[in-house]
């Protein structure tokens, strides 16, 4: 009697479509969580990165003038350059002055201002700059784009938000103190 049972089912020879549906939405969950996550550690990493560049490209901008009495007022990448002490994260590209690029494509410009110099960043987005202003420390001053300089440090998350908030990538200009 057992036998006449089984005889009649039918064996399922896959998934239905329900099924696969149910497993296709869970996997988009799963890799849209992902992505969430490795674009917050990824901008963070970025963040990280740009405030340790700078912090050299200041570093040796201060070393190599040490003792000289100021910093002149022309464009200061050829020192760099010459001198072997842009970051290894950052490329070179050869000119009259030479241009610095980082690691978002943007460009990095130190210029002298007789007793103290600026360095100016372009193309940081706004997730990063956000970041790199919350950590800012040992600048005279920070500008983002045409507004007011920020004399004040640290800087609040707050203040860093609505100054990188103007505009989807942003020109930084810390200048040294």
């Amino acid at each position: 009697m057992k036998v006449s049972l089984f005889r009649n089912a039918k064996k399922q020879a896959g998934l239905t479509l329900i099924e696969s549906m149910a497993a296709l939405a869970i996997f988009a969950v799963i890799v849209g969580g992902a992505l969430a996550l490795f674009g917050g550690a990824s901008s963070s990493q970025i963040s990280t990165q740009m405030t340790s560049d700078l912090n050299a490209v200041r570093s040796a901008i201060k070393s190599i003038y040490f003792g000289s009495g100021g910093y002149g007022t022309a464009n200061l990448n050829s020192v760099l350059v010459n001198g072997k002490r842009v970051p290894t994260t950052m490329t070179v590209t050869a000119g009259t002055p030479p241009t610095i690029t980082h690691g978002l494509n943007g460009t990095v410009t130190a210029t002298g201002a007789t007793a103290n110099f600026t360095i100016t960043i372009t193309a940081i987005p706004t997730d990063v700059c956000l970041n790199l202003l919350s950590g800012t420390t040992g600048w005279n001053s920070v500008r983002v784009g045409s507004a007011t300089a920020i004399t004040a440090f640290p800087i609040t998350p707050d203040t860093a938000s609505t100054q990188c908030a103007a505009a989807a990538t942003n020109t930084i200009i810390f200048q040294s103190a």
